[in-house]
């Protein structure tokens, strides 16, 4: 089975006198679920939440790329189900 892309993200980095969970407290929740990690403000860092997302979607292909060359042939496959 193959492990999904997750990011932990902390949003409302730009309010940090009114936060609930700190930074810390969030990189280790990150490396529980080994997932990745990352704070920004949406309302301020907008290229911030283009990055997170084009990393994810990176991460994603990475995946799939993975996926395929582990992926057996149907020839080997079928001669497996033969024997």
């Amino acid at each position: 089975m193959v492990e999904p892309a997750v990011i932990l993200v902390g949003n409302k980095q730009d309010l940090c006198h009114m936060r609930d969970v700190g930074w810390d407290e969030g990189q280790k929740l990150a490396i529980d679920f080994r997932c990745q990690f990352c704070e920004l403000s949406a309302a301020e860092q907008s290229l911030e939440v283009e990055v997170m997302f084009l990393r994810l979607i990176k991460d994603i292909l990475m995946i799939f790329k993975h996926k395929e060359k582990r992926r057996p042939s149907g020839s080997k496959s079928m001669a497996k189900l033969i024997n």
